[in-house]
This record gives structure tokens, sequence and C-alpha cells, in this order.
């Protein structure tokens, strides 16, 4: 039986939550940004648009926290489970994106811009992964003295 996480408080649930969506959603508009200043990517290109992308920020971070949690409160070995999983995740968020870029099926799509959408999920997990690890530390894990205060655990 896995040894049993702290409760996750609502402060740290909403940290873990907030904290990588709002970060992400800038880290995606740099990106956009970015891919558009040195490559060509028409400007119908949908996924670079916010109207895109920050909807699917918020499904993204969300559901990565259910996963995390999962994890946390029923896996024998947190740590462990989260060093395979979140990268296996990661690269499967990539498919689509390829997908995308090999069937040209969104208007305006280049190569250029799907590296960017790839560069898009992989920053969302890193902001999304270093939340959950700080508020939402695994079992087995060090917890930092700030998270042990944003979460009531002392």
């Amino acid at each position: 039986m896995p040894a049993q996480p702290r409760h996750a408080t609502p402060a740290a649930i909403a940290a873990a939550l907030l904290i990588p969506i709002a970060v992400s959603i800038a880290l995606a508009a740099a990106i956009a940004a970015l891919v558009r200043a040195v490559a060509t990517v028409p400007s119908d290109f949908a996924p670079f648009k916010p109207s895109s992308y920050i909807g699917l920020i918020v499904v993204g971070v969300v559901a990565g926290a259910a996963g995390w949690l999962a994890v946390r409160r029923r896996a024998a070995n947190p740590p462990g489970v989260m060093r395979s999983l979140a990268p296996a995740v990661v690269v499967l968020s990539f498919i689509p994106d390829v997908l995308v870029g090999v069937t040209k099926s969104l208007a305006g799509t280049t190569w250029a811009g799907v590296g960017g959408l790839m560069a898009m999920h992989l920053a969302v997990a890193i902001c999304a992964v270093a939340a959950f690890t700080r508020f939402l530390p695994l079992v087995g894990q060090p917890q930092h003295r700030e998270a042990s205060v944003v979460s009531g655990n002392r």
C-alpha cells in the first residue's frame, strides 16, 4: 500500500492550477510571437490565436492536475511514476501537432507553426509540473517550506 500524501488544501490546489495556467498563457503568446517573428506563419493559423490556446491550456493543466493527484494518491512510488508518465504525456501531445503538419488540415499550417505548437505543449507541461511539484508534492519528494505553508502542511 502506498504511503498516503497529506491532504491537498483548496489553497494549494488553486495555486497549482492558477499559476501554471497564467504563466502558460503568457508563454504561449510569447512562443507564437517569436515563431511568427522568425518564420513564416500565416495570420490565419488558428492554433496561434489566444481564443484557440487559452481554453486548451486550462483543460490541459486541469487534466494534468487530476492525473497528478491520482498518481499522488494511488501509486506505490509516485515520483517514479511521474518521471515516466509526464514525458510520455508530452510526447503523446505532439501527435496531433504532427498530424496537423502532415495533413495541413488547418488553414495556414507550416512546419514552423507545428514546431511552435510543440514548444507550447512543452512549456505548459514544464509550468504544470513545476507548480504541481511545489504545491502538491508527491510522497517521497522533498517538500519546499513555501509549499508546506501554502498547502497547510507543517
